[in-house]
């Protein structure tokens, strides 16, 4: 009888279970998923899309500025760009700002210690945007000033100085642009397509401060005014920005 009513039991448990269902577990709410953080990933598609082609000529006059010493050998690359250009420009400077903004979104979330609630993602992300343009524009007024000072040949250095920080930084923007995406829905890469950003981030800022070497670069003496270059407008922004970032991120989360 023990075992008969033992097996009534257990039949009766196992109906009352598929009758009733089971507890549902929550579903992880990747930050790709937000409605906010989409409609930006897809603006920096659309921004690459637009300054892909027109700023093929900028990019090549930067890398021709890099790679020879002497002066320009074309008058294609001593023109000025056109409008249709700097517009493209412009649009890859602002798709770059939205992919540094995500990454930094997605390292802020996936290394805190307090993760980012649901609800908080896109303010979070707008923030981390915002940061990255104010940084750009933050350098771009402290190199004009520099160049202003110390070049050795102001407008021709000037021009070609501020035209290879936005050459560098529209290019580094579809770079980051699949390491962004990846970070936003792909939690388990996420690690490693941060560190991926950072690296291509750290080549462009290497390969505008060779541009600057070159432009500035006179005497023994000037190393001293290229190391002070190299604290004022390439080390404390960045700690100041990765501040800022650090202070919002955590005013949203609380």
């Amino acid at each position: 009888m023990s075992l008969l009513t033992a097996t009534s039991s257990i039949a009766a448990d196992g109906v009352e279970v598929l009758m009733s269902g089971l507890m549902p577990s929550p579903r992880q709410i990747l930050p790709g998923y937000d409605s906010g953080v989409l409609v930006m990933a897809i603006g920096a598609f659309l921004l690459a899309a637009m300054g892909l082609g027109g700023a093929g000529r900028i990019w090549s006059i930067f890398f021709h500025d890099l790679t020879h010493g002497g002066p320009r050998s074309s008058m294609a690359a001593t023109a000025e760009p056109t409008t249709g250009e700097r517009w493209s420009v412009i649009a890859m400077l602002i798709q770059t700002f939205v992919c540094e903004g995500l990454l930094i979104f997605s390292a802020v979330h996936y290394t805190s210690s307090v993760p980012l609630a649901p609800q908080s993602y896109f303010r979070c992300a707008a923030i981390c945007v915002a940061c990255c343009a104010a940084l750009y524009f933050v350098q771009w007024l402290g190199y004009r000033i520099v160049a202003f000072a110390f070049a050795p040949h102001q407008s021709s250095d000037t021009k070609a100085w501020l035209r290879a920080f936005s050459a560098t930084q529209s290019m580094l923007g579809l770079g980051l642009l699949f390491p962004a995406m990846g970070a936003l829905f792909y939690p388990a890469a996420a690690t490693a397509l941060i560190c991926c950003g950072a690296a291509l981030y750290a080549g462009a800022r290497i390969l505008f401060i060779i541009k600057g070497f070159r432009i500035f670069y006179t005497n023994l003496f000037s190393l001293f005014y290229f190391f002070l270059y190299l604290c004022t407008l390439e080390i404390l922004p960045l700690c100041a920005m990765a501040y800022a970032v650090a202070e919002f991120s955590h005013y949203v989360i609380t």
